[in-house]
């Protein structure tokens, strides 16, 4: 199924990034966020199977015009992946428009997608910021979006391209689950609501964590070298940045001569991901990438709609014949209610006893 994935992926990818290309990528998520960590790591991944260099990366409070253009004097600039092009997130959005501002005359990429804007303003700020680019392309995740992408921004290359986690290759995961169900549920402003009473046995959590300190038994399960360039560059700063002081030194450092390290703290917050998700016999979520992380490991789950739409719109646009994508290969439910969710995952729990 990933190889599906991955060739749909390296093909749409293809028609911006030739073999041999040099780029900037920017936007490295530094949260606890699986999700958005499974998506670097797949964005890494596919770059290097395409014979793409990246010679410049960057995270939000990282970012220096100046040094992009030493690194990468000509090549094209992408900016990461996800659900965050709008103005429900101010940090992403400030750095995608602060790259459109600082660099109108370079090729940029926007890698897969979903748009979602709640102010007027916001969406005239981001085409009026479009409209001044020699060369932009948006890659996005679903029709809604390339609609909206097509209405507001029309001088902008716009194209349906699924979302790049699903050009993971996972290793295996033990399947030895440890408790009935596991409801990976959001509670932000993406929910679509709150979680019934549970049976007893269930598990409810996110994998976002208060503070951003992980728990002690899920720390120990990284890697040494994630664990240890975590703690050594600590954790990030407030946003936005002070101005006296926009990125710390330790940050500074850790782009400059430790990219790798980067990239393998990505890794393994997939995994731990990953982990969590595969104690269930069955998962419940609201959340895109955990139904996409199950898809990849074959965890049967039930999946229930965010409250901008995104999830149940990825899956009408590569999920629904006739998208190009292949069909799920587990079982997985979809549900119009928290209270429906639930009495799917029952349902579905009680097919997968022996």
């Amino acid at each position: 199924m990933a190889a599906t994935w991955r060739s749909i992926l390296a093909a749409e990818w293809r028609a911006s990034l030739p073999a041999g290309s040099r780029c900037a990528l920017a936007l490295y998520p530094d949260h606890w966020n699986a999700g958005d960590a499974a998506i670097w790591w797949a964005t890494r991944t596919l770059l290097a199977e395409l014979g793409v260099a990246v010679d410049y990366a960057c995270d939000p409070w990282s970012y220096a015009p100046g040094g992009l253009r030493a690194a990468v004097p000509e090549g094209p600039i992408l900016i990461l992946g996800g659900g965050n092009f709008g103005d429900v997130y101010p940090r992403e959005q400030s750095l995608r428009t602060r790259i459109l501002a600082d660099f109108p005359d370079r090729p940029i990429v926007q890698l897969p997608q979903s748009i979602a804007f709640r102010s007027p303003a916001a969406v005239a700020e981001t085409a009026a910021l479009l409209a001044r680019q020699r060369a932009c392309t948006l890659l996005l995740r679903d029709a809604a979006s390339l609609a909206f992408a097509r209405e507001q921004f029309p001088g902008t290359a716009a194209r349906l391209c699924p979302d790049t986690a699903l050009a993971l290759d996972l290793p295996a995961v033990p399947r030895a689950a440890t408790v009935p169900v596991v409801a990976l549920w959001r509670h932000d402003g993406e929910s679509c609501g709150p979680l019934p009473a549970l049976p007893a046995g269930w598990v409810e959590r996110d994998w976002t964590v208060p503070g951003g300190i992980l728990p002690a038994e899920e720390a120990r399960e990284l890697s040494t070298a994630a664990r240890s360039f975590k703690e050594w560059v600590g954790m990030p700063p407030p946003w936005p940045p002070p101005e006296a002081e926009p990125c710390p030194l330790r940050r500074r450092i850790a782009w400059r001569h430790l990219p790798w390290a980067w990239d393998q703290l990505a890794e393994d917050r997939a995994l731990r991901g990953l982990r969590i998700l595969a104690r269930g016999r069955v998962v419940l979520t609201n959340r895109l990438h955990a139904h996409l992380l199950c898809l990849l490991a074959g965890i049967p789950h039930v999946v229930c709609d965010t409250a901008n739409g995104k999830l149940f719109a990825h899956r009408d646009t590569w999920f629904t014949a006739p998208s190009p994508g292949p069909p799920p290969r587990v079982a997985v439910r979809f549900a119009a209610t928290p209270a429906e969710a639930v009495d799917l995952a029952a349902g579905l729990l009680a097919e997968e006893r022996p």
